[in-house]
């Protein structure tokens, strides 16, 4: 068996992206990545870089004189965060199904927090042209904290922006 020669071997690839270039486009096309989860019946993805993790719900120590959203302080790794329930702050509910709800943890700047949502399905990635600006057909609760909606060959997923969630004054008034 002859071997070939590695220039005959990059005229070959060269020609098969040449023959493929869609293919080719779309693996050079920039990507978004987020965190997929759902609230409200809403589902939401988070920038990757705004949740540091992603945990069960863990054990909670109530608060006294909070609102009823605050659902308490949970030691994460030696660090005590604020837990917050989204789906009460915004208004609504949380699913039934307590055994789904999970934690995002969320770093931004100094201040860091947890949301308890009602179900995060893991990672999304989309391809930067399918994003639209705007809330159109969001729950109106939602809506001052979603920055678009990314639309995907299986639905719409709006943008979830925690820093406009941590920067709310409601969400800073916690107390009673």
């Amino acid at each position: 068996m002859a071997a070939t020669a590695p220039f005959d071997l990059l005229l070959d690839i060269s020609a098969r992206v040449r023959s493929d270039g869609a293919e080719a486009r779309l693996r050079t096309q920039p990507h978004w990545t987020g965190v997929d989860f759902s609230v409200l019946g809403q589902r939401l993805v988070a920038p990757m870089g705004s949740v540091t993790e992603i945990l069960m719900v863990p054990p909670l120590t109530r608060l006294p004189r909070v609102q009823p959203w605050v659902r308490g302080v949970a030691n994460v790794r030696g660090r005590l965060l604020p837990v917050i329930g989204l789906a009460a702050f915004l208004g609504g509910r949380a699913t039934l199904n307590w055994r789904d709800h999970r934690v995002l943890v969320l770093g931004d700047a100094g201040f860091d927090c947890a949301v308890m949502v009602d179900e995060v399905q893991g990672l999304k990635h989309f391809t930067a042209e399918p994003f639209r600006e705007g809330a159109a057909g969001i729950v109106a609760e939602l809506a001052p904290f979603i920055e678009g909606v990314f639309t995907a060959g299986d639905g719409d997923w709006a943008v979830f922006r925690p820093d406009a969630l941590v920067g709310d004054p409601r969400f800073l008034d916690a107390a009673r």
